[in-house]
């Protein structure tokens, strides 16, 4: 399942952007204020001091990690398991429908695989797996874990204690760093 939203997050995101090219907050504006308000935002959501100690860091690497400028695509923002519609034919489950696009921006692609990271992959490196091949990711690398670690923080509806769906994950590790492989396993 998590290869066809993959498959249908690149899918998404290969449609002409048309009119929603002029959706604002613009990609580059949106990222400076999310970044500028990060620390204060999960401060008051509670995250725990030793993942806000590295914080500043990764934000540090999220202005090269995350392209400001790049060729903007359709962004949804929610691919939640409430926003899916699955069908079974003959015991086989299928992605038959994507809906609420609420939310829906242009900007970097990336930006897509927060929802199904941490709401559905939970931290399994074959569902891990699946989903970044779905999309089109062939290598699961640090970069590409740390950019998905710092978007992760950055979205407008972040909330690390609620959102990830790792039973135990604040016990598990002790820095960013850990919970983005912890998050990203593969």
């Amino acid at each position: 399942m998590l290869r066809q939203i993959g498959e249908t997050i690149a899918a998404v995101q290969r449609a002409p952007l048309g009119p929603l090219a002029q959706i604002e907050p613009r990609w580059d504006a949106f990222m400076r204020t999310q970044m500028q308000g990060c620390r204060n935002r999960h401060t008051h959501l509670g995250l725990a001091p030793k993942f806000l100690a590295g914080l500043d860091d990764l934000l540090h690497d999220a202005a090269t990690l995350i392209p400001v400028d790049a060729p903007p695509v359709i962004l949804i923002g929610e691919y939640i398991p409430e926003n899916f519609l699955l069908a079974c034919h003959d015991g086989d489950w299928s992605l038959a429908g994507l809906f609420d696009f609420g939310d829906v921006k242009a900007g970097w692609r990336d930006y897509d695989l927060l929802g199904p990271s941490a709401f559905m992959a939970a931290g399994r490196p074959g569902r891990v797996r699946s989903l970044l091949e779905g999309f089109g990711y062939e290598k699961l690398d640090y970069a590409l874990k740390r950019r998905l670690m710092a978007l992760m923080l950055l979205h407008h509806a972040s909330d690390l204690n609620s959102h990830i769906c790792i039973a135990g994950w604040q016990d598990k590790v002790d820095d960013l760093i850990a919970l983005q492989e912890l998050i990203w396993a593969g």
